[in-house]
């Protein structure tokens, strides 16, 4: 079975409960949904979100920027609770949901105004490969805004991410929260500049804008 299988897997058996973790009592007293909100207010044309798992970002949204929202995940169970999601919204843009797997995404380059991310890099088994295909599938003067988990710069708290990594991943749904988003992103070759940086290092919010076949640094 491929890490990619296991993740769906994995995915589907979490679909009912996914809800409790990702935006409970911990995600808000972290202040994770003011962030969300904050880095979808940027968004705007033709969307696409990565891992759109149950839902959670579709109301935050806006008609007034977003002409149209297509999603992805590689969770048919995930799907279906986004599914319920999207009949509850009164947004007049169009959503398309689609299962497929983000380090293959499944459309042509240079499809999207702007692609999303919020908190799913610390759980791709290739999130290089996910990364790389954000920059194929959006447009020349497009954006990439990534909202993730980050290994601080503190070093107290970088070293107690790194000694807690494996247990916050057993009961976090497999979410490593010592990664190093800049470095992957580096690595991807989608240079980024780090909009904001929120809990204490933890959730770094990024934005790229892409010209051509490369990612130039943005001010906002």
């Amino acid at each position: 079975m491929s890490s990619s299988q296991r993740t769906q897997q994995q995915y589907d058996q979490y679909a009912e409960s996914y809800d409790a973790l990702d935006s409970g009592a911990a995600a808000n007293a972290l202040g994770f949904p003011q962030l969300r909100k904050e880095l979808l207010a940027q968004a705007s044309g033709h969307v696409l979100e990565l891992a759109v798992g149950t839902g959670l970002n579709l109301p935050l949204y806006t008609a007034d920027t977003v002409t149209a929202l297509s999603a992805v995940d590689i969770s048919g169970a995930m799907l279906q609770q986004a599914q319920r999601r999207v009949r509850g919204l009164q947004q007049s843009f169009t959503v398309d949901l689609k299962q497929g797997d983000v380090a293959a995404l499944p459309y042509p380059d240079n499809t999207f105004d702007t692609v999303v991310d919020t908190f799913s890099l610390c759980v791709f088994p290739q999130p290089l490969a996910a990364l790389q295909e954000a920059a194929r599938v959006v447009k020349p003067g497009g954006r990439v805004l990534v909202l993730e988990h980050q290994r601080s710069s503190f070093a107290p708290l970088a070293w107690y991410q790194d000694v807690t990594a494996a247990a916050v991943a057993a009961t976090g749904k497999g979410c490593y929260w010592n990664q190093d988003v800049k470095d992957q992103k580096k690595k991807a070759a989608a240079a980024a500049d780090v909009l904001h940086q929120f809990v204490m290092g933890k959730a770094n919010k990024l934005g790229e804008a892409r010209s051509g076949r490369r990612c130039q640094h943005i001010s906002s």
